[in-house]
Order: structure tokens, then C-alpha cells, then sequence
């Protein structure tokens, strides 16, 4: 009964959500937010993780919000391919206005579906992606604490859906030393070992030199997926480094393009990033990419399955343009407004100072 309720609740949502983005879409705002991005000269830069087929979708023990089905991906890349201008990420400059607005794919974490699902899609579409990879865990079945958290749930919790634990495992993300403590209390806790997925395997070297072959660019994504404002700063930059220097090595190409884990980066990072050559590293921060950004901290819009389906479970334009054009002009919107404010916030503040107390009061009136 609490199963069946909850997915009530959830369907309700979903049908709210979906009247919400008709709405928009019949008022024109959606299309508003795409013509003010194009005038901006900016690029909207879409990020993806998993492309699984159904069997694996239900196989899975990632997080919904980093999958999109195949055939939704499929949908996807026709529909930005006909009504959008794909971009390489490491060659595009924001800027200048734009015909048709323009938008770059990229990919994290290296999952070996990258290779076995999306990029036949990509690959038929011409569209140039760039993927960000981790170089130690490459090969491997379940290396991130999220997949292995989720196993270990599942295992214990068999009866329940997978995406009651969700919400438990994306608050862990924030502090890792609860993280660690709440998958050693799973671990003592579960009757038997997890119960892991072969669908949640990391890309192979010879499937990323396959790819690179065919014109793939790749990033880096640290060596071991460390969130590097949780970790010592030595250990963060060995991290950086280590991961950039393998990449050059086996590809044989300049690694210039980074993505922080998690998003997450600090003053730190940013200067280590760019001592070690990086010219373009992306966060997970909401938004649209202007000549303004600072190359070091490009925004991206996540997608996931359901940020871009309709009540159909099918993949409905209307609501892709909301998830990646509406949110990125909204979030751009608020960074200019939050500017602009401590601009003027800082030009009125010395002279505030200097104000009689009737001066302040005429001000005031004014």
C-alpha cells in the first residue's frame, strides 16, 4: 500500500510538472528563453552519464537522475540535430549571437555504455561529444559509492523500489565522512554480499582508444573520482595531475578540458587547474555559457530521463527545452541579477559611509 501510494504521488507530480511546462510552452516562454540564449551568444552545454537499453535500466544501481533510456537518447540527439547547431565543447567560443542556438555534449564518469549504447547514436548523428573520464577506475564493475550504496540498499531491502533510496544516497554527496560511515554500517548490517550489476561497468582502454580513433574527444575527471574540496589539497592535485598525464600518454594528444567531481570545486582547484594547462574545466552549477564565464567554471544542464519525457514517457521537446533552455536562462538570469547587485552594493558602499545621518535619511526618501 505505501509502494502503491507513492507511486501515485509520483505520477501526480509528473502530471503537475508536465501541465506546468505545456503552460509555458503555450505562453511562449519557452521559446523566449531560447531566442534570448541565441542573442546572448550563448552555448548551452548538455551534461549526460548513462544511455541504457530497458533490461539494463531496471539492471542498474545508479541514481535515476544520471540515466536516459536509449530510445530517449535517440529522440534526442534527432531532435537537436534538426533544430539546433551540436558543437565539439574543447573548440566553441561563446559570443557572438547565433542563427540556430548552439549546444555541446558532453559525457561524465566513463561508463562503458558511453561506448556500447550512446556513441553508435552519436557516431550516426555526427554529433561531437567529449567525455570525462577517470583513468584508475577504468575496467571496473561498480567503482563509485554511489552504485555500491544502492547495491547494497537493494540487497538488504529487496521489496522496495530502487527509488525510495535515492533521495538517502544523494545527501551523501555533500559530506564524505558520513558517507563512509553510513556504507560501513550497511556493509555490517547487510545479510549477505551486495548483489552488483554487470551493466555497471566503466569504459575499457581499448573501447576509449576505439572511440578516439573515430574523433571522441576526452577530459579529465580526476584519477579516481575524488570530490577534490573533501580531500588535502596534495591529494587533490596529484589527482588532477595524474589523471591529465595518463590520458596524454595513451591517446597521445594535449588533455586540456577537466570536470570537476560532484561539480564541486574551490579556489584551489581552479588555480591548480590551471597551472597544469587546463583551458576549459565544467561544474554541474545551472546556467548558459557567455563570453563572461570564466573558462575554469563552465555551467552545464544535467539530463536524465525524466527531464525530458512527457506523461507518455516519451521524449517530449516541450519539456527538454524547459529542463536545458527555460532552467539555463533562469539560472543565467539570477547569476547576471546577483551581479549586478554587488556591483552597485560595492560602488554605494564607500560613499554610504560618508553620509550624515540627514543624508542618509534624504536618500532614502528618494
Amino acid at each position: 500500500m505505501k509502494l502503491d501510494m507513492a507511486w501515485f504521488l509520483k505520477c501526480i507530480r509528473s502530471f503537475i510538472k508536465c501541465m506546468f511546462v505545456y503552460a509555458l510552452a503555450w505562453t511562449g516562454s519557452l521559446r523566449r528563453a531560447e531566442r534570448h540564449i541565441r542573442h546572448a551568444g550563448g552555448v548551452v552545454t548538455l551534461t549526460f552519464h548513462r544511455v541504457l537499453d530497458d533490461a539494463s535500466y531496471g539492471a542498474t544501481n545508479s541514481l535515476p537522475g544520471i540515466i536516459i533510456r536509449e530510445r530517449t537518447f535517440q529522440q534526442l540527439v534527432r531532435y537537436v540535430v534538426k533544430n539546433y547547431e551540436p558543437v565539439a565543447f574543447g573548440q566553441v567560443s561563446p559570443g557572438d549571437p547565433s542563427r540556430r542556438l548552439r549546444m555541446a555534449f558532453t559525457f561524465d564518469d566513463g561508463w562503458r555504455d558511453s561506448f556500447t549504447t550512446a556513441f553508435p547514436i552519436i557516431a550516426a548523428c555526427k554529433v561531437p561529444i567529449t567525455l570525462f573520464i577517470c583513468p584508475g577506475v577504468l575496467g571496473k564493475t561498480t567503482p563509485f559509492w554511489p552504485e555500491q550504496a544502492m547495491a547494497l540498499l537493494r540487497t538488504a531491502r529487496p521489496q522496495r523500489d530502487k527509488d525510495c533510496f535515492s533521495e538517502n544516497i544523494e545527501s551523501l554527496k555533500r559530506n564524505s565522512d558520513d558517507r563512509e560511515r553510513y556504507l560501513a554500517e550497511l556493509k555490517k548490517h547487510t545479510p549477505k554480499a551486495a548483489t552488483t550489476s554487470p551493466v555497471d561497468m566503466t569504459l575499457s582502454w581499448d573501447e576509449i582508444v576505439k572511440m578516439h580513433e573515430a574523433g571522441i574527444c576526452f577530459g579529465s575527471h580526476t584519477d579516481t573520482h575524488q570530490i577534490l574540496t573533501s580531500i588535502p589539497t596534495s591529494v587533490a592535485r596529484t589527482e588532477m595531475s595524474h589523471s591529465k598525464a595518463i590520458l596524454e600518454q595513451v591517446l597521445g594528444t594535449s588533455c586540456v578540458t577537466f570536470a570537476y567531481p560532484n561539480g564541486n570545486s574551490s579556489p584551489f582547484s581552479l588555480r591548480t587547474a590551471k597551472e597544469l594547462g587546463f583551458t576549459r574545466a565544467v561544474t554541474t552549477e545551472r546556467g548558459i555559457w557567455t563570453s563572461s564565464c570564466d573558462p575554469l567554471t563552465i555551467p552545464r544542464m544535467n539530463v536524465c530521463e525524466s527531464g525530458v519525457v512527457g506523461v507518455t514517457g516519451r521524449f517530449w521537446p516541450p519539456m527538454f527545452k524547459y529542463t536545458v533552455l527555460w532552467k539555463a536562462w533562469r539560472a543565467y538570469r539570477t547569476t547576471t541579477l546577483n551581479r549586478r547587485s554587488k556591483t552597485i552594493a560595492h560602488i554605494k558602499g564607500p560613499s554610504s559611509d560618508h553620509m550624515s545621518p540627514v543624508d542618509t535619511r534624504d536618500s532614502l526618501s528618494n
